[in-house]
């Protein structure tokens, strides 16, 4: 191969690190809303709609990402003995790798501590999520929220509930001015700073009315201010 043909190559692959790079700053938006969906979804008692659209983008773009990375380390590779790598492209690729693992990290933690809350309350949201046409879950958490509840339900009856009255074997029993269903504590305070340049108006228990300014940090009642997470006038902290 001749001299002019390495150099084109090695052009052409030093172009596309500089573009990931830009990628890279044009995706801190991305990695912004990535991070306030993971700390609402930690901070909040229950359980949050899934970010649908932001996780798909988010896994396609590190899908996008790591072939890109394949295929300069494959470049790299090939041109190691004949000194054309520069430093620089060396550097642009642990960039890029380092922009892969922070959204892999992110997206662990997200769905970790969805997946916390379904293990705890997973008789409340079966019954959230059945036949209300709310988007709750995904359909991978919907698949695992109904086989978590099967493998539950054929333990618990393995080790006591078959030796009880069928009456007091209910997992979902709600009579008795008892429930068996454990719910997140909405009624919970919670940390918020408000994101919206309009002052959010919140009428709190004794009747008084807390004014939400912007950048302002307040701790109040979760159920107070759900409907503006959701709407993202307000986010936790």
């Amino acid at each position: 191969m001749s001299g002019i043909d390495v150099n084109d190559i090695l052009e052409e692959f030093e172009t596309t690190s500089r573009n990931e790079i830009s990628k890279s700053l044009y995706s801190e938006n991305l990695y912004e809303e990535l991070i306030t969906a993971m700390i609402n979804e930690r901070m909040s008692p229950e359980l949050l709609p899934y970010k649908k659209e932001l996780l798909n983008q988010v896994l396609r773009r590190i899908s996008n990402q790591q072939q890109d990375l394949l295929d300069s380390h494959e470049y790299g590779e090939i041109n190691a003995e004949s000194g054309v790598v520069s430093t620089d492209f060396k550097l642009q690729l642990m960039i890029i790798e380092t922009d892969i693992e922070r959204f892999n990290y992110l997206v662990r933690l997200y769905l970790r501590t969805r997946l916390t809350k379904l293990d705890k309350y997973t008789i409340h949201y079966i019954n959230e999520t059945v036949g209300n046409g709310k988007i709750l879950l995904s359909p991978e958490e919907e698949e695992y929220i109904d086989q978590h509840f099967k493998i539950l339900t054929k333990l618990y009856n393995n080790c006591f509930l078959k030796k009880m009255p069928s009456s007091l074997t209910l997992l979902d029993d709600t009579t008795g001015g008892q429930s068996m269903i454990e719910i997140p504590d909405t009624e919970s305070h919670v940390f918020i700073k408000s994101i919206t340049k309009s002052t959010i108006f919140v009428t709190l228990d004794d009747g008084e009315e807390l004014n939400i300014e912007n950048e302002g940090i307040y701790v109040v009642k979760y159920s107070s201010i759900k409907r503006y997470i959701e709407i993202g006038d307000i986010v936790l902290i």
